[in-house]
């Protein structure tokens, strides 16, 4: 009976990593352009920059963030 560590193929497992690291990426890229992690971007830098600010909650931080896009639109087309 032959070991099972000799039935995987390397390249294989190499790819399937590249592939792995790659869909990483993409889900970061759709996030950062559709705006999913601004809230995570906004704790961050309040906790590195003004550390005794207490960070709004994750509602009131979106609520905030469409009422600034409904007032200044910039280069939507809607």
């Amino acid at each position: 009976m032959t070991d099972r560590t000799e039935l995987r193929r390397p390249g294989l497992a190499r790819a399937g990593a590249a592939f792995a690291r790659g869909w990483r990426a993409v889900q970061w890229y759709v996030k950062e352009v559709v705006g999913e992690n601004d809230y995570d971007h906004y704790v961050t830098h309040l906790r590195r920059h003004h550390p005794d600010a207490q960070p709004m909650s994750r509602r009131d931080f979106e609520r905030a963030k469409v009422d600034r896009m409904d007032t200044d639109p910039g280069s939507r087309c809607c």
